[in-house]
């Protein structure tokens, strides 16, 4: 079930310009554009947000929620041109970087768009999934999608177009488990915060106006039985592959596990999801 793919860096395009990792596009061996990751801030245990890249798109997986293949990536001698590089400075040939692959064509959803119509809400062509990425995002503690940034809110969502509709998939989990605040000291007693999440942003409200409260409490209700289930088989398997120069910090496998399998943690996430269409 866990198999992470990895692949070796062949051209490098350029750096992205983003808040965050800003993450390199190459060009890999296997011919595939990947937007890769490595640590760019000098905090040498944010290298855990690449763990959690890893471990989210494989829980995305298990609970059939769309999202970009990955890979490990490793710097090829001859590849990592500086030049081209500002934020990554710290990446050297043979580093192993975590990897998403490039969906071409696609769009980012964008920060001010929101469903300004029916018609908007109809386009999209996995309305069900809108709902699973916000139940997603509550139960893995996302700080990132769904953050405001005056005057819009931060996605992390690819839209894919399938004729006059779009798929949308979820994408960049460098920030969850209570992101870089909380790394090394997470845990299941820690407080549940809903605040400032994927279900509060401006295109959540209003896609959500448009869905039916039966079809969004049939949604929530098969859904978060499957979060009850243990997912310690896929999160041991996708720590065990990753590099130990990465130097993750201690008992990051188990501690994820305790943290998503919190049956409390759960009923609150079914909660605050139940109640969004009355809110909303």
């Amino acid at each position: 079930m866990v198999d992470i793919a990895k692949v070796t860096t062949e051209l490098l395009l350029e750096e992205t310009k983003t808040s965050g990792h800003s993450p390199l596009k190459f060009i890999c061996n296997d011919g595939y554009l990947y937007y890769c990751k490595y640590l760019v801030d000098f905090d040498p245990n944010e290298i855990n947000c690449l763990a959690y890249e890893i471990v989210s798109h494989y829980l995305l997986k298990v609970l059939n929620i769309p999202t970009p293949d990955i890979a490990l990536v490793k710097i090829s001698e001859g590849t990592l041109d500086k030049s081209k590089i500002i934020k990554n400075r710290r990446l050297c040939v043979n580093h192993i970087c975590f990897g998403s692959k490039g969906i071409d064509p696609s769009e980012e959803l964008t920060e001010f768009e929101t469903c300004s119509s029916k018609r908007d809400y109809n386009r999209i062509l996995n309305q069900e999934d809108v709902v699973k990425i916000a139940l997603f995002d509550l139960w893995i503690n996302n700080v990132d999608r769904g953050r405001f940034i005056n005057p819009g809110f931060n996605y992390n969502l690819l839209t894919v177009r399938s004729g006059n509709k779009r798929k949308i998939l979820a994408f960049d989990h460098a920030f969850v488990f209570g992101g870089v605040e909380q790394i090394g000291v997470f845990n299941s007693k820690m407080p549940f915060i809903n605040q400032d999440k994927f279900h509060d942003s401006d295109f959540y409200k209003s896609f959500i106006s448009y869905m039916d409260e039966e079809e969004i409490i049939k949604i929530v209700e098969n859904f978060i039985p499957l979060l009850k289930i243990s997912h310690k088989e896929v999160i041991d398997a996708a720590i065990y592959q990753l590099p130990d120069i990465w130097k993750l910090t201690p008992n990051l496998a188990n501690r994820i596990q305790e943290y998503l399998f919190c049956e409390e943690r759960i009923e609150k996430v079914k909660t605050v999801i139940l109640n969004s269409k009355s809110i909303y």
